[in-house]
């Protein structure tokens, strides 16, 4: 039997657990309200994946608009990726579009007090059993139409009795040697909201060691996200640590946050630089391209540049990333014959973050000169791989829109007739519905021509198109 639920006091374990409990299944099914499944195969893919009794969980692929404020890309291109992954350690589980069996939530209901990734804590309780893992399956897809800025949200705290008191706890909990995760991610996301109390900054050196010393990757990036928010020039040393770290996320963060301290962290990284593997070049060029800091941005592209040179799939990828992320950038965009070039590579996600990166750098010399379309168009009618010809798509919808051009905006419309993945027909039709927004009437009409489609996404993204015109779908395809 159905049945809603109304949850008073948000707290993400807390409302899992009220709502796992009310449900009677052998299997839990976990989808975000944000989230539109692509199709009808959804919830048999999702599935599918626990068919492996070794499996604790399995979570879907997530596909975000293309015009969220998210810049993180290379982040959100993981939980996006085309193939499969078993994760037996670290696992990123996001429980947005997630199922697992009841019994594993018997054995450890979700954690209740800590306001994030309360998905992550509940894998790093039960994978240690032997032969356990988390399955991610791309083809369990949906569009997250949620979180519509970066992962910058404060999440607020119970009432207590007074910030300093809050905050005197949280540095208490970090400097005790063995503390419990639930206890040290409370104490950070604590900091992080009270960033702007001045005596948080008295937290920086036992936040700073935990971003160095902490074993658990989410615990050093929460670090990270808060010295960030609390930005005195004492994080710097602690975050350009960061920037080394063993796992992505917490490196990614601590380049984040270097970028939000700006100009007081800009001599920390620039000493630092000489000093950082190849590897890690790409980070802090994203932190100085970011900081606002004139010399600090041309000493990044030349980074970049250098990145782009290196040769290792892994480091470009990285750069072409973080190019696209700072497109806006005073010269980035004259590098846009470099991403062409690298759209054709042989490394499909090379060729996706190209594709990505050459659609941002587009959107920021299309209006002023007229660019060489043949690469993306070819790349999204031919490449093998889907999310790869998606990228492509999108990117050029967006020279479409930066340069009014009707032949692109074509090219576009087309692959919405010619290709036969889902992603890639949501992305032309999310392009063509941007057109529309932006009241370009041809748009409208692209979309309009399109008729029935069964995959969700694509049909949703066409009647948004389609409020800004008279026609309805999919009859007046003539007109």
């Amino acid at each position: 039997m159905d049945q809603v639920l109304h949850i008073e006091d948000y707290h993400p374990g807390a409302a899992l657990n009220k709502l796992i409990a009310s449900a009677r299944s052998e299997t839990v099914v976990v989808l975000s309200a944000h989230a539109l499944p692509a199709n009808e195969r959804w919830l048999a893919s999702l599935l599918d994946g626990l068919a492996d009794p070794g499996a604790l969980a399995v979570y879907g692929a997530q596909v975000f608009p293309l015009n969220s404020p998210f810049v993180d890309k290379r982040d959100l291109d993981i939980f996006a990726h085309p193939r499969s992954r078993r994760e037996t350690a670290d696992s990123v589980l996001w429980n947005a579009n997630a199922a697992f069996p009841r019994r594993e939530w018997e054995r450890q209901p979700f954690e209740e007090t800590v306001m994030r990734v309360e998905d992550h804590y509940w894998t790093k309780c039960l994978l240690p059993s032997q032969g356990r893992f988390v399955r991610y399956t791309p083809n369990a897809l949906v569009y997250h139409y949620g979180h519509d800025v970066r992962e910058d949200r404060i999440v607020p705290l119970p009432v207590r009795p007074g910030d300093i008191e809050v905050i005197q706890r949280a540095i208490d909990a970090l400097e005790h040697p063995n503390e419990a995760w639930p206890a040290v991610m409370s104490a950070g996301i604590a900091l992080e909201r009270l960033s702007h109390v001045p005596a948080a900054r008295r937290a920086v050196p036992a936040m700073g060691r935990q971003l160095r010393e902490h074993p658990d990757f989410d615990v050093r990036w929460q670090m990270a996200r808060a010295l960030g928010r609390i930005g005195t020039p004492a994080a710097v040393p602690f975050l350009v640590d960061g920037l080394r770290d063993a796992s992505f996320y917490p490196r990614d963060e601590a380049a984040w946050s270097l970028a939000r301290i700006g100009a007081v962290a800009v001599p920390g990284v620039m000493h630092a630089i000489p000093r950082l593997h190849t590897s890690i070049v790409p980070f802090a060029a994203l932190a100085l391209a970011m900081s606002g800091v004139h010399r600090a941005e041309h000493r990044a592209l030349a980074l970049l540049d250098q990145s782009l040179d290196n040769g290792q799939p892994c480091v470009v990828r990285d750069a072409v990333y973080f190019l696209g992320v700072v497109a806006s950038v005073e010269g980035a965009a004259t590098r846009i014959g470099r991403v062409t070039d690298l759209m054709t590579s042989n490394d499909d996600d090379l060729a996706r973050a190209a594709a990505w990166c050459w659609g941002r750098l587009a959107e920021v010399v299309g209006s002023e000169v007229v660019l060489d379309a043949t690469v993306p168009t070819t790349v999204a009618s031919d490449h093998p791989d889907e999310t790869v010809r998606a990228e492509a798509g999108i990117a050029l919808g967006r020279l479409a829109r930066a340069s009014r051009s009707r032949p692109i905006l074509a090219e576009v419309a087309n692959l919405l007739n010619a290709d036969p993945s889902g992603r890639v027909r949501h992305g032309a039709m999310q392009s063509l519905r941007l057109a529309a927004d932006a009241d370009w009437e041809h748009a409208v009409v692209a979309a309009a021509a399109h008729g029935p489609d069964d995959d969700f996404g694509v049909a949703f993204e066409q009647h948004l198109a389609l409020r800004h015109g008279d026609l309805d779908a999919p009859t007046r395809a003539g007109s």
